[in-house]
């Protein structure tokens, strides 16, 4: 196959909904999903870090996945496919394929240090060798328990075909994109994530574009798209406006359910329930944030509001 066909862009992690009681919401989803088409993102990543993915039973997953390509439309849909075996990242990979997902997302199994680097490569070419789809190398130690030297991700670009981009969350991030950009192959993609934090200094390194759960993604698709034609230093005025949202939102423990409050707030979905064991939002928490949207003056309208 051809190295990475994913185009670059902002690519946003999308929550899942739930209702107030836990359960699936299904509609809040579709209409999540239509959102953030319609704000022009490049593609969407379900079922990731921030999809709650390892809380879904497993036709809740099955759900999530076939409901948000279909809501997708032709806008490219990445689905989180990390398992600690080869047989159930192939399960998950093929499930995704089947009702057309663009890609797959897969983080790196925890290893005994006995196994070394020859364990982890082995493993992705397995997983590769009957996947249909691309994979996005999840590069997020503090998920998955795993460091990725820049060597090393240049050599699974190397050896493993399928492996054609990596979503990079592992800081300092800028100087890890220009060390990843510098060993990879020709045509294997780098994306940011962790906010959107650092997009600038990502873009400015030559990233490719980024992965991340933004609750503005308009914002990120600015950006990106007056980095790519040339005026940065409009870029870099934008990046600076609403960079005090963009870090609020990606306070530890509680970045998600600030994004799934902002969603709400938008209108977009109709509760912004965190599935426990989960942190709330505290009221001071709360303040702040209406504060910060307030004085950027970020509108809150959505295209339909819910339901």
């Amino acid at each position: 196959m051809s190295r990475c066909t994913l185009a670059d862009g902002v690519y946003t992690v999308v929550p899942t909904p739930f209702t107030a009681q836990g359960a699936l919401d299904l509609a809040s989803l579709r209409r999540l999903i239509e959102f953030l088409v319609e704000a022009g993102v490049e593609g969407l990543l379900v079922l990731g870090v921030m999809g709650e993915a390892p809380k879904l039973l497993p036709d809740e997953r099955k759900a999530v996945v076939e409901n948000a390509v279909e809501a997708a439309g032709e806008c490219p849909v990445i689905v989180g496919a990390t398992h600690p075996s080869v047989r159930g990242a192939r399960a998950l990979s093929a499930s995704a394929a089947a009702v057309g997902a663009a890609g797959v997302l897969i983080a790196p199994p925890r290893l005994e240090r006995a196994a070394g680097e020859e364990a982890l490569l082995r493993y992705f070419d397995d997983v590769a060798d009957t996947s249909e789809l691309e994979i996005v190398l999840q590069d997020h130690p503090a998920s998955s328990g795993v460091h990725l030297p820049p060597e090393l991700i240049a050599r699974l670009s190397r050896e493993v075909e399928r492996v054609t981009s990596v979503k990079l969350e592992d800081p300092p991030t800028p100087a890890k994109v220009t060390r990843v950009r510098e060993q990879a192959v020709e045509g294997f993609k780098v994306f940011g994530g962790l906010g959107g934090v650092f997009l600038l200094e990502e873009l400015g390194r030559g990233a490719n574009g980024t992965m991340t759960g933004f609750a503005f993604p308009e914002v990120l698709v600015d950006i990106h798209g007056t980095q790519a034609r040339g005026a940065v230093e409009v870029a870099a005025e934008t990046f600076f406006r609403y960079l005090p949202l963009i870090r609020f939102e990606f306070q530890e423990a509680i970045g998600l359910a600030i994004r799934k409050r902002v969603y709400r707030l938008r209108g977009v979905i109709k509760d912004d329930h965190v599935r426990a064991p989960a942190v709330g939002l505290d009221p001071g928490t709360e303040a702040e944030l209406d504060m910060l949207i307030a004085r950027l003056e970020l509108p809150l309208a959505a295209p339909a509001a819910a339901n």
